[in-house]
């Protein structure tokens, strides 16, 4: 077991963009290691929440604590215990590289520009893409020739890579096939059984909502933060999105019927 101890904490952060706000007092605290979905309706902040967490974006107002280190007071070590994959449109294709060469890039970036490859970081990739469930027949293929599943194992990788003790995924499951999916899903869930926390932006809970330990519904606002079970209300949802919605409960979990509309 591993000792109780807090991977994030936020605290009244209001953040946005040339001095538009685009999120309000966000508060809220998650345990380590656990799973946190974040969901909310297009334009509610979550990217630009993940892009606070990371210290990609200044806060206006408010704090982040990432295992207790002040994140704007400590950037370097931030940047450390967290790994980012953004989402995988956001990823240029027109660049040949090869899928090891991807993950390189991802511990290389972390070492300096003028940094050269040891046999460590060698070995640390293989690594990388093992745990990721990326076979080694695709090792040298080109990242833009891959199917959208093996695309979202590998930038995983680039992320875990710089083994990182929290991971911040933003739409990881767009454009994926339902085995691909669930084989992340279970990737993801291994990690936290080996220490490794993950913030999840997803607009379809359901595949997941068994594997998940919080829910931060986000308008903005926080509508609802808490235990799936908790939060995943008609009420909860319907606020947070403007339109009435579903709840079915089956064998004690929640899943919420939201229709296209992303969340």
């Amino acid at each position: 077991m591993f000792e109780e101890e807090k991977a994030l904490v936020v605290e009244e952060v209001t953040a946005g963009y040339n001095g538009n706000i685009v999120l309000k007092d966000i508060s809220f605290e998650m345990l380590h290691p656990s799973i946190l979905v974040i969901m909310g309706p297009n334009g509610a902040g979550k990217t630009t929440l993940l892009k606070t967490i990371i210290g990609l974006l200044r806060p206006y107002k408010g704090r982040i604590f990432v295992f207790g280190h002040n994140a704007w007071e400590n950037l370097s070590k931030i940047r450390k215990l967290i790994s980012y994959v953004p989402q995988r449109e956001r990823v240029s294709e027109s660049v040949p590289l090869r899928v090891r060469d991807i993950v390189l890039l991802g511990r290389m970036a972390k070492k300096g520009p003028l940094s050269i490859p040891s046999r460590v970081d060698i070995k640390a990739t293989k690594e990388a893409l093992k745990k990721a469930l990326v076979p080694r027949e695709f090792w040298d293929k080109k990242f833009s020739e891959l199917s959208g599943g093996l695309q979202q194992k590998v930038l995983i990788a680039r992320a875990l890579v710089t083994e990182p003790k929290i991971l911040l995924l933003d739409e990881p499951f767009s454009a994926v096939d339902a085995p691909s999916q669930r084989e992340i899903i279970e990737l993801l869930a291994r990690l936290r059984s080996k220490g490794v926390s993950s913030v999840i932006v997803t607009h379809d809970i359901n595949p997941l909502v068994e594997y998940t330990d919080y829910v931060l519904l986000l308008n903005r606002r926080v509508i609802a933060f808490g235990k799936p079970e908790e939060v995943l209300t008609g009420e909860n949802l319907s606020k947070a999105y403007g339109i009435s919605v579903k709840v079915l409960a089956h064998k004690g979990v929640c899943y919420a019927i939201i229709g296209d509309y992303h969340a």
